[in-house]
């Protein structure tokens, strides 16, 4: 990684972002309670999982945490903050900065490691057994947006340290703040909820009983929700009896429930939370569930009814994962909803499909064979396609999601308004991008085939958006680009930014083939580029000047300024190549603005401008030409023409040459001044 962005990295604070990380949100409140009560155990190290699919707020308690952090005195350079949102940091070792970071933190009690989308690190598993093993003062708290792909893994290995609170689609299985009254009937503890109740779990008594059969109302009321993590671990369960109004069955409800061989899912059952049924090993027979809609991740994961499944394993409406080996698929037609990551990591070829689906994100992950896809689409989910390498379709969608289409290296066209956070980085033969609006950070990233893109009603590019590009030019009248967002655009020649917008950190750093801009000037013309002075010889320039804005640069050649009331100091100080200055409605020039810059041999002021500052051209040797068409004399500073051409001439209106020699300013200039 360039050392540049090392830094980047190193200086990163998630606070800085905005990010919501206020309890105005009782459910956030609510859900934050676990994190921090198990990241801050001050018995057991942690190494703590935030999990769950995008828009769940993952990243908002990360940041409350952090925020904590500080408010118990720990220092910012205890904290190590990676975001891999950042597309750079795809790929990377980042071992050696946090064994830096660790090093250097050597008198501190604990450092702490905080890393947004753990997925994308490779290997995280083993990463986080290496941390675990070799550093034992470090505290890990990490985001994932890839559920099956953690829980699982860490179900697998039985990581005990590694604790991960679930989030999911807040619902009446889950929230957990409304209860209005709670109780105890026969065995079961029960939530009284909005005229209908919620099974909460187990008395005492009830968790030595095998068997159990929920009833259907209590106190009057319909039981309609069997609350998340209700039957969690019950190992002694062996069967139990839910009733047909039963409408939720909540996240890992009946998880680890190993001894549970059967399940009849009521008749008005529409949804079956995350993980509801992982390492209920034991559980062979699924039986109804007409009529559900909705299957969380790894909900069946480590079932035998899973595993005995040959092809599709279905319940109700819902496709909830595909286990077959044909590489030509057909999705059934009564198929309405594909759940999250339901053909994930599969090598099939092509899907069709002949109905409207509903589909969850990452349904098609990894499937790196996958080429042709018969499914009408209007937004393409997160993680949806990710890694699909073989995928030659074009698309007309709405938006892709984050990760969306990550990796597909054979797609080549599309037609889409919003690209979300990396949606399409590492597309390296996408060659037409029609419609754009809004690009996300790393939206565009290493796609080395895009050269040129119609930006009419582009608003916003975030933190390298269109990095390592082939992109040739770039007109953007929106409001916003982020941090590096053009880095490493290659073959980037011209440039107009035709509004004043928020400009992020180095937006062209190494796109040394920049030769035309046309920029506002309240930025100082390297600070576009990291610091580095560009090769740009032609440039256009909107409102004031800032100080030093391009002082001693050597390639530009041409320069328009439009719109100028206040003028920096050394501007264009010591530009040796620049030739051609244009001056459009300037009303003053900086001090110093162009000494030393040889290459200018004629001037021309137009009527708005008032003053002309100290030392402005001074040492312009070649400077022989400078024609003012102000309605008023145009006073300056002192040696503002000092050692410029002994030949000068000073061009002002006939009918104020007699006002301009009456001005001592003027006095050592009055035989040079003549009209046309």
């Amino acid at each position: 990684m360039l050392q540049k962005f090392i830094d980047y990295v190193k200086e990163m604070n998630i606070l800085n972002e905005d990010i919501d990380i206020d309890f105005s949100d009782l459910a956030f409140a609510y859900d934050y309670n676990e994190v921090q009560e198990l990241f801050f155990d001050e018995v057991n190290n942690n190494f703590v999982f935030i999990v769950g699919e995008t828009g769940l707020r993952k990243k908002d308690m990360l940041a409350r945490i952090c925020k904590d952090l500080f408010l118990r005195g720990v220092e910012k350079q205890d904290m190590l903050y990676l975001d891999y949102e950042l597309p750079i940091l795809h790929g990377e070792d980042i071992y050696p900065l946090i064994q830096e970071f660790y090093c250097a933190r050597k008198s501190s009690k604990f450092v702490y490691l905080i890393v947004n989308e753990i997925q994308e690190l490779g290997d995280w598993f083993c990463f986080t057994q290496k941390l675990k093993t070799e550093y034992p003062g470090l505290k890990l708290l990490c985001s994932s947006s890839t559920p099956p792909y953690i829980f699982e893994k860490v179900y697998d290995k039985q990581a005990e340290y590694c604790k991960i609170i679930v989030l999911s689609q807040k619902n009446a299985s889950n929230i957990k703040y409304k209860t209005q009254s709670f109780g105890v009937y026969k065995e079961f503890k029960y939530n009284q909820k909005d005229g209908f109740i919620e099974i909460k779990g187990l008395t005492k008594e009830g968790k030595k009983m095998p068997c159990h059969s929920v009833p259907k109302t209590i106190n009057g009321l319909p039981v309609k929700i069997i609350a998340s993590g209700a039957f969690h671990d019950r190992s002694e369960l062996l069967s139990i009896t839910l009733p047909d109004g039963v409408e939720m069955i909540g996240d890992y409800a009946f998880s680890k429930c190993n001894n549970l061989k059967e399940i009849r899912l009521p008749q008005n059952l529409t949804y079956i939370g995350e993980h509801a049924f992982l390492g209920a090993k034991s559980l062979s027979s699924v039986i109804g569930g007409d009529k559900v809609c909705h299957i969380g991740n790894s909900a069946f994961y480590d079932t035998a009814w899973l595993k005995s499944r040959s092809e599709f394993a279905i319940i109700g409406s819902t496709l909830y994962k595909y286990k077959g080996n044909e590489l030509h698929v057909e999705i059934p037609h009564c198929i309405r909803h594909l759940s999250s990551y339901a053909f994930a990591d599969c090598s099939i070829e092509s899907i069709a499909a002949n109905s409207d689906l509903q589909m969850g994100e990452g349904v098609f992950y990894n499937c790196k064979r996958l080429n042709h896809i018969d499914i009408e689409l209007s937004v393409i989910p997160p993680f949806a396609f990710y890694g699909c390498e073989k995928l030659i379709d074009e698309f007309f969608v709405e938006s892709v999601g984050k990760w969306g289409l990550y990796g597909c290296f054979s797609l080549t066209e599309i037609s889409v308004k919003n690209v979300g956070t990396c949606a399409m980085a590492n597309c390296q033969s996408l060659r037409r991008l029609n419609g754009i609006r809004n690009i996300s950070k790393g939206g565009l990233w290493n796609c080395l085939s895009l050269n040129c893109f119609d930006t009419t009603n582009l608003q916003f590019i975030g933190a390298f958006g269109v990095g390592i590009s082939a992109v040739r030019q770039l007109t953007f009248c929106g409001h916003a680009i982020g941090d590096f967002a053009l880095f490493s655009a290659k073959n980037l020649h011209s440039v107009k930014i035709a509004t004043q917008i928020s400009i992020g950190k180095s937006i062209f750093y190494k796109c040394d083939s920049v030769k035309e801009m046309e920029i506002f000037g309240s930025k100082k013309l390297s600070f576009y580029f990291a610091g580095e002075i560009p090769n740009v010889e032609a440039l256009v320039l909107h409102g004031d000047v800032s100080d030093d804005f391009c002082r001693n640069n050597l390639h530009l050649k041409s320069l328009v300024l439009e719109d100028v009331q206040r003028f920096g100091r050394w501007s264009f100080y010591n530009n040796s190549a620049l030739q051609t200055v244009i001056f459009k409605n300037v009303k003053s020039i900086g001090d110093w603005a162009f000494a030393y810059c040889d290459g200018i041999t004629k001037i021309e002021l137009p009527e708005e401008t008032e003053y002309i500052g100290m030392n402005a051209f001074r040492y312009c040797h070649n400077l022989s030409y400078i024609k003012m068409l102000a309605t008023t004399p145009v006073s300056f500073g002192a040696n503002a023409f000092y050692s410029t051409a002994d030949n000068k001439r000073f061009i002002v209106p006939l009918n104020l040459k007699c006002e301009y020699k009456a001005q001592p300013i003027w006095n050592e200039y009055s035989a040079r001044m003549a009209e046309e």
